[in-house]
């Protein structure tokens, strides 16, 4: 089954030409389900609904997310949509099974108070400062990923336009960098970035021994400093994302320009940006409101 498997993988990664985290997340999940089977004695040909319903069954048991389960079913359909129109199985046992409706999440944010704790450094007398509070600024001062900024490069960045290319995603967009973020940028730049990078190390934001940086440790920086900060809150790097589409729209930005800036392909992306809005603004009527 391993390769069947593996013939899958290159089909939706080759001819449909999936990103690359699809990819990995369908691979992960086809060899978990193959484990499965395998566990139970079933050959792929033999497999029938009841067997897949009772492989979630066994996710559920063992306390795996319903997002997770959501994903899974997605890959497992595809996988068997894929066996059956190839000719290697004779039915498509999955056709019928549903996903779960995922609950949606409220979106947390930084409140503007706690931002401006989080990129208040008292001084910026070393390398290592200058870079990090660079970090902070293009994260909060763009909204890009997480995954985005570590995949930048120096040349990236165009200090004449006011602006930054990002180009690792599927949605390649130029941000303009307003004056602040350029401000520490090109204070990293111009006297930090050289002293700390490795020869002939392309990547614009660097770690300790010279190199680009890993998600692992860019998350380690932004944790660091939201406990100086004392900020109560579980911050990671994609609050700092949606604070910023946050504050932006209730700054009176345009949606659909919010959106473009993100590199979201949709409005319908930003829905759970807009629901967090209208919850803070009921907010602020029961806490505000003169007739109150």
């Amino acid at each position: 089954m391993n390769n069947t498997i593996d013939k899958y993988i290159d089909y939706i990664e080759n001819k449909r030409k999936l990103s690359f985290n699809t990819v990995s997340s369908y691979s992960m999940d086809l060899k978990k389900y193959a484990e499965y089977l395998k566990r139970k004695n079933i050959n792929i040909n033999d497999v029938v609904e009841t067997d897949i319903l009772n492989y979630l069954v066994d996710l559920e048991k063992n306390n795996v997310s319903v997002s997770t389960i959501a994903r899974m079913i997605s890959s497992i359909k595809s996988f068997h949509d894929y066996l059956f129109f190839s000719k290697i199985c004779d039915i498509d046992p999955s056709k019928s099974i549903k996903k779960p409706k995922i609950k949606k999440e409220t979106v947390e944010i930084l409140t503007e108070e706690e931002i401006e704790s989080l990129l208040n450094f008292e001084n910026l007398d070393t390398d290592k400062l200058k870079r990090d509070k660079a970090i902070f600024e293009v994260l909060y001062g763009t909204g890009m990923k997480v995954s985005e900024l570590i995949d930048l490069n120096l040349s990236d960045v165009d200090f004449e336009m006011s602006n930054i290319t990002c180009s690792s995603s599927k949605n390649k967009r130029v941000i303009p960098l307003i004056e602040v973020t350029k401000k520490y940028l090109k204070l990293y730049v111009d006297e930090s970035r050289d002293n700390m990078a490795s020869d002939g190390e392309k990547a614009l934001f660097v770690s300790s021994l010279g190199h680009r940086f890993t998600r692992q440790g860019l998350w380690k920086i932004i944790k660091k400093y939201s406990n100086k900060a004392n900020i109560n809150k579980n911050i990671n790097p994609t609050m700092l994302r949606h604070s910023f589409a946050i504050h932006m729209i209730n700054k009176g930005a345009n949606i659909a320009s919010v959106n473009k800036i993100l590199g979201n392909t949709n409005l319908a992306s930003i829905q759970s940006y807009i629901n967090c809005i209208d919850s803070n603004m009921r907010r602020e009527m029961n806490l505000k409101h003169p007739r109150k």
